[in-house]
């Protein structure tokens, strides 16, 4: 039961709040909300809780004036000075149960005509009303060519500052693509959340971000597909597959919306077939244009200790995936842009914002942690965790490149085992599939992720020595000149690094990780086939010595033969000796029939 003050200061505030709005909604029919309306709306609604425990009769005017407002709202020529009011709405519903429940029940209450959600009995939850709201966000963002502009600049990460920070909290906003993950919402609607989700990031909120960057993960891989460029090598089941029988989203929202929706999503994907081969580069120094201002524009997200360095080895894989990319013709035009390639790159859009937050954290808790202590990330649960997800990107691989393709491409050979060599190799491959079906948007996603992948290299290491021959090739380009000889200087230079690197690479798994034949050849005491049965299980590695285990192996195996001779011989003995006797037997019973026989005849012929 509330307290008896506390109703009565709510009762006070909701009917000073139910006047102003009052005040407002007469007047708005012509201007634009004003700015205080977002704060109002979220008053009013935080207050119905308490006012439904406490004064029923006073909680259902405040809905049916809320409600009034809302209509208002989505009644106007959509716009973007509408969302923040929607944003305050959505928030809410979405997070609570209860006010769904009364906002259904009253607008199905009022005339057909006027009712702002449709009515639909199977939704379960009353989420009906939140995706309409959803609906009407997506609309009012995307009223015209500049908000398409807008959708456009966001997934290619050319910022949001003339966006503004959204109404909705993080929580909210994550809430938003859980709940609509259960419906067949469009791609490209969904893709709006998560642009949405990706501007709330903020704050030490360390596990709400690792389990969004999770969702997002499993959003990314379902959508992967679409590209027709990876192929699965595991045979692990996507997280969301329980997800492919949704309710149909045309069920849960009016028929007048549902017919905006089209139009709206038919433009966009118009205006960005239209803008998809925008700053790709053709040649390598186009690496040094357009993709050079990109990583300048975002360079802040890097280490700063060795953002120079990072940023040298970036430039790098970006040459070689452009080499890569044209070794196979390129396609003449642009690829077709569909929504589910339009969801993958905004999904790099959230997945790269809550890395880099989640970097962010780790950061702080190593330096309240232990300065000393280099190796405190890698046991730290939350890294495990953020490796795991990670390390479902290592379940594909891109069927256009071969393994040696990659190696060139990185320069480094793809560590199964660490997080950051995954991502980096996934987001290289992704770029050179990008790169030949011309898709610009998502080729700038792909050098945001790999660009986290040297800050989550960064993180484990604490320094950038793995790449270090990358960045002294990447030294010894700026020391010679930009003429025609100083290139083939630069280039052969880099061709011999290069492949001393590939050499090593290609040597080192054999070398280091062999099946243990070339442990056994060095070995004085070895006979060909004597060991065949451990040789799978034995690395010729330096500091490895199996000599200690291969003198225990032949002690236990002369134990094992000396018992098998003591108990087993013995018994064979017994066996063949009784065998013998028996057989003796057997004769000497023959013999005896035979003379009882020759004795009777014998008989019968005196006879």
């Amino acid at each position: 039961m509330p307290d008896v003050n506390g109703v009565e200061a709510a009762r006070r505030l909701a009917t000073l709040a139910l006047e102003e709005l009052s005040r407002h909604d007469a007047t708005f029919s012509t201007p634009p909300p004003y700015a205080d309306l977002p704060a109002l709306l979220r008053r009013c609604l935080r207050l119905l809780p308490l006012l439904d425990a406490g004064d029923p009769r006073l909680a259902a005017r405040c809905v049916r004036r809320l409600l009034a407002t809302l209509r208002g709202i989505v009644s106007r020529d959509p716009s973007p000075s509408l969302l923040p009011a929607l944003e305050v709405f959505t928030e809410n519903l979405v997070t609570s149960d209860q006010l769904r429940s009364c906002f259904a029940m009253a607008d199905s209450a009022a005339p057909e005509g006027s009712r702002v959600f449709t009515v639909a009995p199977l939704c379960r939850g009353d989420l009906h009303t939140v995706l309409e709201l959803v609906c009407c966000h997506f609309i009012s963002s995307l009223e015209d060519e500049g908000g398409f502009g807008l959708f456009l600049s966001a997934i290619s990460w050319l910022g949001n500052a003339s966006v503004g920070a959204p109404e909705i909290g993080l929580r909210g906003a994550l809430a938003l693509i859980y709940r609509t993950c259960l419906f067949s919402l469009p791609a490209v609607v969904q893709a709006h959340l998560l642009l949405l989700t990706s501007r709330c990031i903020s704050g030490p909120d360390l596990d709400s971000h690792l389990l969004a960057f999770e969702h997002s993960m499993n959003l990314y891989v379902t959508y992967l597909p679409a590209l027709g460029a990876f192929n699965r090598t595991r045979g692990v089941e996507n997280p969301l597959s329980f997800l492919a029988k949704k309710m149909p989203f045309v069920w849960c929202v009016k028929d007048a919306t549902t017919q905006k929706l089209k139009s709206q999503i038919n433009g966009l994907l118009l205006f960005c077939q239209s803008h998809s081969g925008d700053d790709l580069p053709s040649c390598e120094s186009d690496i040094f244009g357009s993709t050079d201002r990109l990583i300048q524009e975002n360079q802040h997200m890097l280490h700063e200790k060795f953002r120079q360095e990072a940023t040298s080895v970036v430039k790098s894989i970006l040459s070689e995936v452009l080499h890569c990319a044209k070794q196979k013709e390129m396609h003449e035009s642009d690829a077709e842009v569909s929504e589910e390639i339009i969801c993958l790159t905004a999904v790099l859009r959230l997945m790269g914002s809550l890395l880099l937050q989640i970097l962010h954290c780790f950061s702080q808790m190593r330096a309240v942690d232990d300065m000393e202590n280099v190796n405190h990330i890698a046991s730290c649960k939350e890294y495990i965790l953020l490796c795991e997800t990670i390390f479902l990107l290592g379940q594909y691989e891109a069927n256009e490149l071969h393994i040696y393709d990659l190696i060139g491409i990185i320069r480094k050979p793809v560590d199964r085992e660490r997080a950051s060599l995954v991502m980096l190799a996934h987001f290289a491959c992704l770029s050179v599939c990008c790169v030949r079906r011309r898709l610009g948007f998502l080729w700038k996603g792909c050098i945001i992720m790999m660009m986290m992948a040297m800050n989550l290299v960064i993180a484990e290491e604490k320094n950038m020595d793995m790449f270090q021959v990358v960045i002294d090739v990447s030294k010894e380009s700026a020391v010679f000149p930009d003429t025609k000889e100083g290139n083939l200087k630069v280039c052969a230079r880099r061709s011999s690094k290069v492949m001393a690197l590939s050499l090593g690479t290609l040597q080192s798994p054999r070398v280091e990780k062999a099946n243990g034949q070339a442990f056994f050849d060095c070995h004085p005491e070895y006979i060909p086939g004597a060991w065949n049965d451990i040789t799978d299980f034995v690395e010729c590695k330096q500091g490895r010595d199996y000599s200690s285990y291969l003198v225990q192996r032949k002690r236990f195996k002369d134990f094992r033969d000396g018992k098998y001779l003591s108990t087993k011989l013995p018994v064979k003995k017994i066996v063949t000796e009784e065998i013998l006797s028996l057989k003796k037997t057997i004769r000497k019973k023959r013999l005896s029939g035979k003379k009882t026989i020759r004795t009777r005849r014998m008989l019968r012929s005196k006879r």
